[in-house]
């Protein structure tokens, strides 16, 4: 009977808050997600290429798992305490009718672990069916293919989704239900009453008047706090980034703290022509604002956090592309001809489309026998300085000539090993002219690469022992190497003439580059194709590196940047638009008097209704505004801060995507609110 009791309040408590139970099942299936990353495809095959880098990423799980579960705890102790705020005068009822306290207690407590269950067996599927989702998305994505992918179940991560569920909640109800357990039987029934409003003091309307200079301080600190992020935040400056925190926080908090004063203003113009309920409307908004100002900060903030977190994850994924550079599938070092008796040998032959070797060494003065002309032996940039030196000032410009001041002795490039490998990928080979080298930096360095570009539309001269060159137009810039076998920031490619005459390499610096047949790589997928050999070449004892330590790598980054942030935000927007709903209810619950004197007075329900979703999409919307205000700037300072992360290519659709994702979830939790609100105000009808 009492457990009937129980399930039967469970179901209402559902029913009446379906906000906050959306918001539970929604933190599970990020809970288990999160907690699941070390079971899914991707990750198992990271631990075979980058073990150490994952085990660091898995360390940092437990700390993601346990401040969420910070998070949820508040959020679970705010919204059951509005819960059991709403049903005070019941649970007075029952104290008066004969019910211990200690049936009470177990009561609350029954109806949570209940609530808990059914929150569970809903969340703890949809989060199977999400993780595997996933799973067949990054196993398709990486190379491995539906074939390489295996369900799996984190026991251990469905474990503690539970128990850190279960537990918050059980913690956060102890102490509600505790103490609402101990208050008497008439003050649970008069908990409900509309508080009345306070007179202020004349200390209290002076400042109350100067709310308005408040809120343009808050406009002045937000600026400011803006201003210093797009010029300083690039140089990643911990000092610089409190300072910035500091303020963008402070101009938030006073920028809500005196809207109230705006909006009482903007009332009291439109009063005069207004019709309906357009000052009810108004003054309902003002008073939310004006009580409820600290909430509304910490959700925008809670807000800007979430966009920043959801922008770079998206970008992370887009420009982290497992194939986007792959030129050479295996490069070796060591005796040219042992490398070739094994890749010709009957095991291997099968699988090698081509091989060549990468032919690159230092310019080098002290080969050069004909000391007679000492011009021979030297180099300079001169041509190509002089054009980067008219380029506008920047942090790039000057790290490109600090570079290239300091280099008198740069690498070259073979121009039939360089054209054999643009051959490889299906690229036109380099032509050079009898006065022309091209010039070559690595992917890493991609933060002079725009600059570079420019300058050599121009086609800047360069001094090679004593001869005058000029540069190509065009920037070079596929990596030479499977992985880092020898990592370039910049060089010259040149004739092969010019090439044997003045470059030095020894023999133990031979690299020789192998690609894969591209008919096994599309049968079995590159990463499955990749693997396979890389195990065959373990078996040969040879010097060797594979585009797959690059693959992973690069997986790596992607997995520990767009996982990691994509759950963070998540759970920010949860926690952000979850209190704003609740707040915005409980204080339409407490002034539910005045909407039935509207009533009484001739106003509709439907006119009601409308006036409160009216306020539910402005109240929603101040918080929402400042928050995209801020969160331009931040994205705007991290497209500095994060070069190599957030690529301007992509950068419009990293914030289309964003932007969708965040409106589709704004509009979500702002139409349950509505509907909770009208289900409220229909009740006026009885």
């Amino acid at each position: 009977m009492f457990f009937d009791f129980i399930k039967r309040n469970s179901r209402k408590t559902r029913k009446e808050n379906g906000v906050y139970f959306t918001s539970l099942i929604i933190s599970i299936i990020a809970f288990y997600v999160i907690l699941s990353l070390g079971e899914q495809d991707i990750m198992i095959y990271l631990k075979t290429v980058e073990s150490d880098a994952v085990a660091r990423l898995l360390l940092m799980i437990p700390m993601l798992y346990a401040v969420s579960l910070f998070f949820v705890f508040f959020l679970v102790y705010f919204a059951n305490k509005y819960q059991l705020q709403l049903r005070s005068h019941e649970f007075g009822l029952y104290l008066m009718m004969g019910m211990k306290r200690s049936k009470l207690f177990a009561m609350i407590m029954g109806e949570t672990l209940w609530n808990g269950l059914v929150a569970l067996i809903i969340g703890i599927p949809v989060s199977l069916f999400l993780t595997e989702l996933i799973s067949l998305a990054t196993s398709r994505l990486i190379g491995m293919g539906i074939i390489g992918h295996q369900f799996r179940i984190s026991w251990v991560g469905l474990g503690l989704t539970v128990v850190g569920f279960i537990l918050v909640q059980l913690v956060a109800m102890f102490i509600l239900s505790f103490k609402m357990s101990r208050k008497e039987p008439v003050d649970l029934l008069n908990d409900q009453t509309e508080e009345t409003q306070r007179v202020l003091s004349p200390v209290w309307s002076i400042v109350s008047l100067l709310t308005g200079v408040v809120l343009l301080l808050g406009t002045i600190f937000l600026c400011i706090a803006y201003g210093l992020a797009i010029l300083y935040l690039r140089t990643i400056d911990y000092r610089i980034f409190a300072l910035i925190l500091i303020i963008g926080i402070t101009g938030t908090f006073m920028l809500f703290r005196g809207l109230g004063s705006l909006i009482g203003a903007w009332i009291k113009h439109k009063s005069s022509s207004s019709t309906g309920l357009f000052v009810f409307t108004g003054r309902q908004l003002q008073e939310n604002v004006l009580n409820q100002w600290g909430s509304l900060a910490i959700s925008s903030l809670l807000i800007l956090m979430a966009m920043v977190s959801f922008t770079y994850g998206i970008s992370t994924a887009l420009n982290n592309s497992s194939t986007s550079s792959r030129t050479v599938d295996f490069t070796f070092r060591g005796s040219e001809k042992e490398i070739v008796s094994v890749l010709t040998s009957d095991k291997l032959n099968p699988y090698v489309k081509e091989y060549y070797p990468m032919k690159l060494g230092h310019f080098s003065p002290s080969d050069i026998e004909n000391s007679e002309n000492e011009a021979l032996s030297t180099f300079s940039w001169s041509g190509l300085l002089e054009s980067v030196s008219g380029e506008v000032n920047s942090q790039e410009k000057d790290s490109l000539l600090s570079y290239l001041t300091a280099q008198d002795s740069p690498y070259l490039i073979s121009l039939s090993s360089y054209n054999k490998l643009l051959n490889s990928i299906n690229k036109p080979p380099i032509i050079l002219g009898n006065d022309e080298v091209a010039l070559y930096s690595g992917e890493e360095f991609s933060h002079s690469h725009d600059i570079l570009r420019r300058v050599l539309q121009s086609n800047p001269l360069v001094n090679i022992g004593g001869t005058q060159y000029k540069l190509t137009s065009t920037l070079y810039t596929r990596n030479v190497v499977a992985d880092r076998a020898i990592t370039l920031s910049y060089a010259l490619i040149v004739p092969d003439d010019m090439y044997n005459a003045l470059a030095y390499s020894s023999q133990d610096s031979y690299l020789l580059n192998m690609v894969l047949d591209s008919d096994f790589v599309k049968e079995k997928g590159l990463m499955q194709a990749m693997y396979e050999v890389d195990e065959l070449l373990n078996t040969f004892g040879l010097d060797y590196e594979s585009y797959l330590s690059s693959m992973g790598r690069q997986l790596f980054y992607t997995v520990a940047g767009s996982y990691t942030t994509f759950y963070l935000g998540i759970m920010f927007l949860i926690i952000a638009n979850t209190v704003l709903g609740l707040k915005f209810l409980m204080q339409q619950k407490s002034t539910r008097h005045r909407y039935s004197t509207v009533a009484m007075l001739g106003a509709s329900v439907e006119s009601l209704c409308s006036s409160a979703r009216i306020q539910i999409w402005l109240y929603f919307g101040l918080v929402i505004s400042v928050a995209l205000i801020s969160s331009i700037f931040g994205i705007w300072s991290m497209l500095d801060a994060f070069p190599n992360s957030i690529n301007i290519n992509n950068g419009t659709s990293t914030i289309v995507m964003s932007l969708i994702l965040f409106i589709v979830f704004e509009l979500c939790y702002i139409w349950m609110i509505q509907q909770k609100s009208d289900e409220e105000i229909k009740k006026l009808r009885n």
